[in-house]
């Protein structure tokens, strides 16, 4: 066994894949969400008890990938509390409960590059000041701030990651790849009109497939000294509009694209791009699913799911 993880948040997206991942590649893993699914320990990290309760039952783990959030932009600005309540009082709850194990496990804290705001400079490296400009990366930057402040003070082992945007097979239709693809293989079933919706085309994102950050994560767990920070990122921006094209050019169905006022965001950032150099310093991370691949995966998953074939994550 490589070691024993605690995920939080583990019945979402990412989690479930962690899971996957962790598991084939020897680790033990013990999962937890709220609400709760099948296999997975309960745990509402913004109550105190509910976590204490988790770590009595999860013994011996030696590493926890604290994935536990609202990730949501409009729904993190919606009920900016709730936000505040899960991503920053959370990670609290869950530092302070981690310190009173003995030994205390490593915690590799979940932030995301959102919290850089609008770049300053290009590619954005970790040195990078935090802007935040919207609900959602104000709760992640203060939670990371306090997992840095923890780690100065060698109060608890912990590694900062920022990931830029991921997707894959499974993500939510939230979110902006995930939901061209749905709407495509909608369309292609014959289950919605032509027409793609979408908001803004012109801004550019640094995208990867999420098997790329999983083996980020798990690098970091195993390889990283404590105290670190590391950008999760492709070093390379790719605008929406161009990501739109390449999907439209997988499907023989003819498509019209039409804007969506409510899919535009009202502090959209032009470009974002990360570097990964000092990640690859580290553990020799290189990103290895091409973009397309990314593209390609996502659209087979829904052209599956609107037929049936599985359920959406």
């Amino acid at each position: 066994m490589i070691g024993k993880a605690l995920i939080t948040g583990a019945g979402g997206f990412v989690g479930k894949r962690l899971t996957a991942h962790l598991l084939s590649e020897g680790w033990e893993v013990v999962c937890s969400g709220f609400p709760s699914g099948d296999g997975m320990l309960p745990c509402d990290v913004t109550d105190p008890a509910s976590i204490e309760a988790l770590l009595a039952q999860a013994q011996g783990i030696t590493h926890v990938f604290h994935l536990g959030a609202i990730a949501f932009v409009p729904d993190a600005n919606q009920n900016p509390t709730r936000a505040m309540d899960v991503n920053l009082n959370g990670t609290i709850n869950l530092c302070q409960a981690l310190q009173k194990l003995s030994p205390s496990p490593r915690l590799i804290f979940i932030g995301s590059a959102e919290a850089y705001g609008i770049p300053v400079f290009l590619p954005m490296t970790e040195e990078h000041p935090l802007n935040p400009n919207n609900v959602y990366s104000i709760s992640k930057a203060a939670a990371d701030h306090y997992c840095a402040c923890l780690s100065r003070t060698g109060a608890l082992d912990i590694v900062r990651m920022r990931p830029f945007n991921h997707s894959g097979p499974g993500q939510s239709d939230q979110f902006v790849l995930s939901s061209f693809a749905r709407q495509i293989a909608e369309i292609e079933a014959g289950q919605a009109d032509a027409v793609v919706r979408v908001g803004n085309l012109d801004a550019a994102r640094d995208f990867l497939h999420v098997d790329d950050v999983l083996r980020a994560y798990a690098a970091v767990a195993l390889q990283a000294p404590a105290g670190e920070v590391y950008n999760v990122c492709a070093n390379r921006g790719y605008k929406i509009q161009e990501a739109l094209d390449r999907l439209l050019s997988l499907s023989s169905v003819a498509i019209r694209v039409e804007q969506d006022p409510a899919r535009l965001r009202p502090s959209d950032v032009p470009e974002v791009r990360g570097s990964h150099d000092k990640l690859t310093a580290a553990t020799g991370w290189q990103p290895e699913i091409e973009f397309n691949d990314l593209l390609a995966s996502l659209l087979a998953y829904w052209r599956d799911t609107v037929s049936g074939g599985t359920e959406n994550a």
